[in-house]
């Protein structure tokens, strides 16, 4: 019975995680404050990096009552999922998801890992789609984004699932005996780049929304700052011991070849199901036949698909986006298992911390050409550009991936 309730719990609760992190300013709560004052401390990722540093702490520092810190994570989340909103809700969210996502880490064995991080990744994926979709089927439907935090109804996905997982978190509580995780203690260089990350993020938000409002004087501008988490992430990767940066990379090249948000609007409600369920096709396809080259490979082209951004032809690149981004993204982590705690966690966060572009142009002429183009396949030298630079940069991290494996197996040669 309690594993039945452990992995329950993993599996609602990592989903959980992944939904509050990727999307934590859901409508519940549209207008509530940051923890600190600007525009960048507001934000979706600075909150996003406060959930990712106290993930980090639970799983680099807790080994015992590792259930409360579930269940505390629980418990934050679903407070603020109830109606209402007050000035740090956002943060509360986040910190409450990362403590459940640290502690389910921790408490999972390796095998349960493949189920908890193909529940994140799932998580991440349908965040932005539910929020699409909670919009639209919102009355009326105009002023939604305008109502204050204090009528705000109830957010019934979170506090359901919020329930469901603190509920399993007590029984797996009350059922075993020993709540002490048999975890090897963190090493320094994973906890350096553990907080890295977050920091990473924040600063190229704030990059970002610096140049998004210092347009020239045609009204124009470009953001090529996203190109140095590629690097610095696949050097982290590498400096990491062993292959336990391979999920790393994995993550990194997710966040490339989605380019930010995974943001489409269902129709209706069971178009939500479509990412899950190919989530877990990847979980079980990656923990059966991990090759996590095969999945940068899926990557590699959902990143290249993205030249096709004019009608009738963009049609292809959502077609990536909704159909092989879940699933590939769920094989290529899952067949990079397993690695240590504290590296899993910082590999789950990165989708939610560099919510980005890798390469941005903005400006009243990147939404409205000067010229009426005709409908087809005629991409600029921008899309050429920024959607080579993006398959080159998921393409690099299978090439780290392959080094790592062949450094690997060097020094198992030499032992």
């Amino acid at each position: 019975m309690a594993s039945i309730f452990r992995y329950v719990l993993l599996v609602v609760g990592g989903f959980t995680a992944g939904l509050v992190l990727a999307a934590p300013s859901v409508d519940t709560y549209p207008l509530a404050d940051g923890l600190l004052p600007g525009p960048v401390f507001t934000s979706d990722v600075a909150a996003a990096a406060a959930g990712a540093l106290a993930a980090l702490a639970v799983a680099a520092a807790i080994r015992r009552r590792v259930l409360r810190a579930a269940l505390v994570g629980a418990m934050a989340v679903a407070v603020v999922a109830l109606p209402g909103g007050w000035r740090f809700d956002v943060y509360v969210a986040t910190i409450g998801a990362g403590l459940l996502l640290g502690a389910l880490v921790v408490l999972g064995a390796e095998k349960l890992h493949t189920a908890l991080a193909g529940a994140v990744v799932a998580g991440l994926l349908t965040a932005e789609p539910l929020a699409q979709f909670r919009e639209l089927d919102s009355a009326p439907q105009r002023y939604a984004s305008y109502l204050a935090a204090r009528v705000q109804p109830v957010d019934a996905v979170w506090l359901s699932l919020a329930i469901v997982a603190a509920v399993a978190a007590g029984v797996v509580a009350l059922t075993a005996g020993n709540d002490t995780a048999p975890v090897a203690r963190a090493r320094g260089r994973e906890v350096a780049i553990g907080i890295g990350v977050p920091i990473l993020g924040v600063g190229l938000y704030w990059s970002f929304h610096h140049a998004l409002f210092s347009l020239d004087d045609l009204g124009e501008g470009r953001w090529l700052w996203g190109l140095v988490a590629v690097p610095v992430l696949i050097a982290a990767a590498l400096w990491l011991r062993g292959r336990t940066g391979v999920v790393l990379l994995a993550a990194t090249g997710m966040v490339v070849a989605v380019g930010g948000a995974v943001s489409w609007s269902p129709a209706a409600w069971p178009a939500l199901l479509i990412g899950p369920v190919l989530v877990a096709v990847g979980v079980w396809l990656g923990r059966r036949r991990p090759m996590p080259l095969v999945g940068v490979g899926l990557l590699a082209l959902v990143a290249a698909s993205g030249i096709f951004d004019r009608p009738p032809w963009d049609n292809v690149n959502f077609a990536a986006t909704v159909l092989v981004v879940p699933f590939a993204a769920a094989y290529t982590i899952v067949a990079s298992l397993p690695s240590t705690a504290p590296v899993t966690v910082t590999s789950l966060t990165p989708p939610a911390v560099l919510a980005l572009p890798l390469l941005a142009q903005f400006g009243w002429t990147a939404y409205t050409p000067l010229t009426d183009d005709p409908a087809g396949w005629s991409p600029s030298a921008w899309a050429w550009s920024s959607v080579g630079a993006s398959t080159g940069a998921v393409l690099a991290c299978g090439a780290a991936m392959a080094w790592l494996r062949y450094r690997r197996a060097s020094e198992d040669a030499g032992t």
